[in-house]
């Protein structure tokens, strides 16, 4: 059985790679100024996520990956109907298959209340496997043109703390005013346009400047690998990763482990417990590889962690919807947040301490399977559908 399961995933691994490729757009946005607030609770994002909701008087536009049909997704829905029915302009972009618990009704009862609404990045006959992978992974609002957010929650009740599977979901997350909401509502309108052939006319008015200098750098089948490689190679003493998947190129690991060489500390902030399957397995030999070369592994052990950052030297620090994976890297629209100020990134370096101090060292039995079969099984099929990873 396991053997007809790896020669199936062999034969989608070499259809997957013949995929046919879209061309995509990628904007080259400018280093703008922003005041940044930054989150890393889903109670408390959500509080002022859905005050700045309720106050919006000229159009709300929402990009999430997730909305669960939950509790927590039908209360969201909720308020964005209200706000519909005030008849304030809402759209509302969620990815095809990471939504895939709204049903059709859902659908239905939104556009009835007046919301805009689409599936993003439509599955094909043509290029079929290149569809089903290319998913549209940003989380990005923008609110009247004044206020953004951009990070790594979802919507549902697991980001605020009400899943039974974990006590805590720790995740990063920013509120943007200032410069940079020019930049998030112009990647709203793009994605928008792009899944639903219609333009948006409105513009972002930002209310002020921003005190930090900050850019948005979107990216898209294979454009963040060039980004991570720029980032991580100009470091000098230090680089700090959290990720909730660690299967990085080869290009990337092979530098990670020449900076190390290099003398500069590296620190991986990796999640104790998977959320989904062969995700440990396929990350196992790249922390392994990592840490043999001389960095720390981190193992978070308060809950589940989610959060995508690099902090760079101390100085530079990229909060992002952006995993430090294969799927990121090649296969799904992202987006990162690059902020370039000491303060703002020694801020957030302390939380990402806070969360290291909520970890332990990675151990030699948690690389490892009661079962050897089992994760000599697992590996090899968690290595065959990487690039899915």
């Amino acid at each position: 059985m396991w053997a007809l399961i790896i020669i199936a995933l062999i034969i989608i691994f070499f259809i997957f790679n013949s995929r046919h490729k879209e061309p995509v757009e990628v904007p080259d946005y400018p280093i703008r100024q922003a005041d940044i607030t930054f989150y890393w609770d889903g109670r408390g994002l959500f509080n002022q996520f859905f005050e700045d909701v309720r106050h919006a008087k000229q159009f709300i536009c929402i990009n999430f990956f997730i909305i669960n049909n939950d509790t927590f997704g039908k209360k969201f829905l909720q308020l964005l109907k209200e706000k519909a029915d005030e008849g304030i302009p809402a759209y509302l972009i969620v990815d095809r298959v990471g939504s895939r618990s709204l049903k059709n009704g859902v659908e239905e009862e939104l556009k009835n209340a007046g919301v805009q609404f689409a599936f993003s990045n439509k599955i094909s006959f043509k290029g079929f496997f290149s569809s089903i992978n290319h998913r549209n992974h940003r989380k990005v609002t923008v609110i009247d043109g004044s206020v953004a957010y951009i990070g790594g929650f979802n919507v549902g009740d697991q980001y605020v703390n009400d899943s039974p599977k974990f006590s805590l979901w720790r995740d990063y997350h920013l509120r943007l005013t200032g410069e940079a909401t020019i930049d998030a509502l112009d990647l709203f309108k793009l994605d928008w346009e792009r899944n639903t052939n219609k333009s948006l006319e409105f513009e972002a008015k930002p209310t002020t400047k921003g005190a930090y200098k900050v850019q948005l750098s979107p990216s898209s089948h294979g454009t963040l690998e060039k980004d991570f490689y720029k980032l991580i190679n100009d470091a000098k003493t230090s680089i700090k990763i959290g990720t909730p998947y660690f299967i990085p190129s080869e290009t990337l690991i092979d530098l990670l482990k020449e900076k190390v060489k290099q003398g500069v500390q590296i620190d991986i902030l990796y999640p104790h417990e998977s959320d989904h399957p062969l995700v440990k397995e396929a990350s196992i030999p790249y922390l392994k590889q990592i840490e043999q070369a001389g960095a720390n592994v981190h193992l978070f052990n308060n809950g589940f962690y989610h959060a995508k950052i690099l902090i760079l030297d101390n100085e530079i620090v990229d909060i992002s919807t952006a995993n430090f994976d294969r799927r990121s890297l090649f296969l799904s629209d992202e987006v990162n947040v690059l902020v370039f100020d000491e303060e703002f990134t020694r801020r957030v370096d302390n939380y990402f301490m806070e969360d290291v101090k909520e970890s332990i060292p990675s151990y030699e039995d948690w690389f490892k399977d009661p079962n050897r079969f089992v994760m000599a099984i697992k590996k090899a099929i968690a290595y065959i559908v990487r690039p899915l990873l």
